[in-house]
């Protein structure tokens, strides 16, 4: 999603950066790329007495020239590098809060004669934690409150949006860093030196890994010397400060046509390894790849600072912009995202556009869900309502109903000597049935109907016991008139599937060995019960071998309908 609503609203970054002897230049890097998509340079004079720009009105004129011969479209953002004016380091308490360190920096400023009669506008970092490890080390750099305000006007009036105004100082330790120069140093944390180079002084940074511990300037006015002359004075002097440094690299950038880098290399007394970087009309190569230029002459001594300014969000950090409190500069990049595998410029409009997006999705979610939430209310509602009508109903048909209801006492006793009487010969019989059964009678079937019609079969391993299990039916009800009106040897019938064919052959029984015997106890009312069923029937004698025939058969675990109670 965010990379949806960052199509076409990745704005562009313009750095621009006055550096004293080189003019003012401007620069558009691809950062994922890492080239130079850009590249344009005018002449645009500096005062060092007044620490500003010579004429406003050159300035405003080469700035419009730029534009138009870089191609650069409105309302582009704009970062602008300074010379520096002053830089300095101050440690404040840990826990001061911005405004507080807003008023002691502004402080500190006063104590430049310049700002003593000139309000400051400072921008500042966090660097190296003080000596006593409990305070906090910024670095900071002020510019005149009026040239920045100045500045601003002409460049919003060209057409660029100024989100940021910087030292050149800073801004060149962070285009070292873009270049991939110093990847090596930092990666392996290891101490290393800038000496940078302009046409009234050079200044010595040194730093362990990203982390700037000091910065000296020291003013030296070179055109007054002659050439051999400027070399010696910088190789005497920085000798000197060199011992103090511990670092394993020295870096050397001149800025001026009146310094070879690769001169000075030769004579500078380092004993660890010295990297020359021309800046100036001795340079061969671009620091970076370059793409397009305005003249790829000029791009080859393209400055550091001019880089930095278009990568002042770099993971390098060190980023002292004297305009992040201004309100103007608040549509800046905050910081560069990968987003989708593509470098994304974090700017306020993009900010904007995507809590507009989440907001829209958000409501959009939650409105569904309200409709949802109402359209089921009211359909559960009406169902409620309709529940509540049949519920009234039922009860108006439960009052009706108890008010003719006959309140008269209930005797059960009297209900349950009914049931039975209605049931005597029924219970007889089945008590009949379960009365001292043989160990080796089994019964398969029983029917039973009225209470007096009656048929029992099974199967039994002797007629001895068959004969004895009759015997006791007899005993136990007397009154009845049933007979043992089959007995027979039970066959093979292979393929059988009735229950009793499939009972027989569950029998833990030895069927090679041992004889079974089927039998059926009956009475022969159960010929009129099987011709009442079958008033068709041609049989006119009792047919013995198929008493069982007609009737329905019920297994002897199903109770008989003669012991269902009658209304």
């Amino acid at each position: 999603m965010l990379n949806f609503l960052s199509t076409g609203n990745q704005k562009q970054v313009v750095g621009l950066a006055l550096t004293p002897g080189i003019g003012l230049e401007a620069i558009i890097i691809d950062k994922a790329k890492n080239c130079v998509v850009n590249y344009g340079r005018k002449k645009v004079e500096y005062n060092f007495s007044t620490r500003e720009i010579q004429d406003y009105v050159q300035f405003k004129t080469s700035l419009v020239q730029l534009m138009n011969e870089m191609g650069i479209s409105p309302k582009t953002m704009a970062y602008l590098v300074l010379p520096n004016v002053y830089f300095n380091f101050v440690d404040l308490p840990a826990g001061i809060g911005q405004a507080e360190i807003k008023t002691a920096l502004e402080s500190k400023a006063e104590e430049f004669y310049l700002f003593q009669r000139e309000e400051p506008v400072n921008g500042w970092c966090d660097v190296a934690n003080a000596a006593n490890g409990s305070d906090r080390r910024l670095a900071y750099s002020p510019f005149q409150k009026r040239v920045i305000e100045q500045l601003k006007e002409i460049i919003n009036d060209v057409g660029f949006q100024l989100i940021g105004v910087e030292s050149a100082y800073s801004a060149t330790l962070r285009g070292l860093y873009t270049t991939g120069l110093i990847d090596d140093v930092i990666l392996e944390d290891s101490s290393w030196t800038l000496m940078l180079i302009n046409t009234n002084s050079y200044t010595l940074f040194q730093l362990d890994g990203k982390n700037l511990l000091e910065c000296s300037e020291i003013p030296l006015a070179i055109k007054s010397f002659s050439m051999e002359e400027a070399y010696q004075a910088i190789v005497s002097s920085a000798s000197q400060l060199l011992a103090n440094y511990s670092s394993t690299r020295l870096y050397i950038v001149s800025q001026t046509d009146d310094i070879y880098a690769e001169t000075l290399k030769k004579q500078m007394q380092f004993d660890r390894e010295i990297i020359a970087i021309d800046s100036n009309r001795y340079a061969n190569n671009a620091l970076m790849e370059v793409v397009n230029a305005v003249d790829f002459k000029d791009s080859k001594s393209m400055t550091l600072a001019v880089i930095g300014a278009a990568n002042s969000k770099s993971d390098f950090g060190l980023t002292l912009n004297a305009m992040a409190d201004d309100p103007a500069a608040s549509q800046g990049v905050y910081f560069v995202a990968n987003i989708m595998g593509a470098q994304t410029e974090i700017t306020q409009s993009f900010v904007q556009k995507l809590c507009i997006s989440v907001a829209a999705i958000c409501v959009l979610v939650f409105g569904s869900i309200f409709a949802v939430a109402y359209f089921t209310n009211n359909s559960l509602l009406a169902q409620i309502s309709e529940l509540g009508k049949k519920e009234q109903v039922l009860d108006n048909q439960i009052q009706a109903l108890s008010q003719k209801e006959d309140k008269q006492e209930i005797d059960m006793n009297v209900i349950i000597d009914e049931v039975a009487a209605l049931n005597v010969t029924a219970i007889s019989f089945y008590d009949s049935i379960a009365q001292d059964i043989p160990k080796n009678v089994w019964l398969t079937q029983y029917y039973n109907k009225a209470g007096d019609q009656i048929a029992i079969r099974g199967v039994a391993e002797n007629i001895v016991d068959i004969y004895e299990y009759y015997k006791n039916l007899r005993i136990v009800s007397p009154a009845s008139d049933i007979k043992l009106t089959e007995l027979r040897v039970v066959t093979d019938e292979s393929g059988e599937k009735s229950d009793t064919a499939k009972f027989i052959a569950s029998l833990a029984i030895d069927k090679d060995a041992d004889r079974l015997y089927s039998f059926e106890i009956s009475n022969t009312q159960m010929i009129k019960l099987n011709n009442e069923k079958d008033p068709n029937s041609k049989n006119e004698e009792p047919d013995e071998s198929n008493i069982l025939g007609g009737p329905p058969r019920t297994n002897i675990d199903e109770p008989s309908d003669q012991m269902t109670p009658t209304e």
